[in-house]
């Protein structure tokens, strides 16, 4: 199995890019999530549509910055009043064009020093902008803070999106839950990735015993699938592990970063990589990407992500000239409503 997809891990207006606002309210008491901005969502949506992209990996809490009601400790109590209703909007309008969803519940930067907040000054009262110097690093290396992100935040939202949930109309255009995009930043035995920004970093037991987590409750209430964005092509084999759960595999790769170096995956057959899971280039820029959809289409990946239509960094925006000419070459992957122009609000 094929799927096209590509990166839309936040959206932007053109001015301002919306990091880990696009689902619920954020720690400075705003709220610019999806449900805000359905028109402009709307519109980038059918535009991947008419590139033939048929699914879309989208960051979720990333940083922690918006979605999540937390205690005085710092621990996620559950959902904001705005998420879900994000959420759904997302997945409406995903699914109106016959996108869906990966769903990356964190970023590696959740853990990163200076992790942005805004906290009650215990005298006045006024709210604090202030920096957490470990970032949220603590909720991952407590039990109870790894409990209550399960069971007020993870579990509700699998369990709402899944056959049985609230809106289980909307659990077709969940393609897939990511535990954390390139969690080898963060992992403490990993010294050669790990970076200088994550103060505390996480053994890698935890993440296994988290990821694992969320894939036995991915797999007990929803039809999704679970995957992981893994950065590096020499801890691909880590993921494979039977007892993480996963059901496809990720390696990221920028040509500017691995240039014919042994994490540099373009080239390589999945035959050759060692894994028994399916594997998608889960990122990839730099490349030509004519060459890279072709060689993954061709070399048994099941699907060859680029970064990103977001086009907020130097890799984007994605070149609609070679997307179109994939789309021609190869029409039975693509989404239907691949060179279908235009759009109506």
């Amino acid at each position: 199995m094929y799927f096209h997809g590509c990166n839309y891990p936040w959206s932007t207006d053109g001015t301002t890019v919306f990091y880990g606002l696009d689902f619920g309210a954020n720690v400075w008491g705003s709220h610019l999530g999806v449900s805000t901005r359905r028109t402009a969502i709307r519109h980038d949506f059918a535009e991947m549509a008419a590139l033939g992209f048929t699914v879309v990996r989208w960051f979720l809490f990333c940083d922690g910055r918006a979605g999540i009601v937390y205690d005085e400790r710092g621990m996620p109590i559950g959902p904001d009043a705005h998420l879900f209703a994000d959420l759904d909007a997302a997945l409406e309008i995903a699914g109106a064009v016959g996108i869906g969803i990966d769903l990356v519940l964190f970023d590696h930067r959740w853990m990163f020093s200076g992790v942005r907040e805004t906290l009650p000054d215990p005298v006045t009262g006024d709210l604090l902008d202030v920096r957490l110097p470990e970032g949220r690093a603590h909720v991952f290396l407590n039990e109870d803070g790894r409990d209550a992100l399960f069971e007020g935040l993870v579990v509700p939202l699998v369990h709402r999106y899944g056959p049985a949930g609230l809106r289980a109309d909307l659990a077709p255009h969940v393609f897939a839950y990511e535990f954390m995009n390139e969690p080898d930043f963060v992992i403490e035995e990993w010294e050669r990735d790990l970076s200088p920004h994550v103060a505390r970093p996480l053994p890698f037991s935890i993440m296994a015993t988290l990821i694992a987590r969320l894939s036995e409750t991915v797999h007990a209430h929803s039809s999704a699938l679970t995957t992981l964005g893994g950065a590096r092509l020499h801890n691909l084999w880590a993921w494979d592990d039977e007892t993480l759960g996963l059901d496809l595999l990720q390696v990221h790769s920028y040509a500017a970063q691995t240039p014919g170096g042994e994490d540099d995956v373009v080239g390589v057959p999945v035959a050759d990589l060692g894994v028994s899971r399916p594997v998608v280039l889960g990122e990839f820029g730099g490349y030509p990407v004519d060459d890279v959809l072709a060689f993954a289409a061709e070399s048994g990946y099941a699907g060859a992500w680029p970064w990103s239509f977001s086009g907020t960094d130097s890799y984007g925006p994605l070149p609609r000239e070679a997307l179109q000419r994939f789309a021609a070459r190869y029409p039975r992957v693509v989404n239907a409503r691949a060179g279908v122009l235009g759009f109506e609000p």
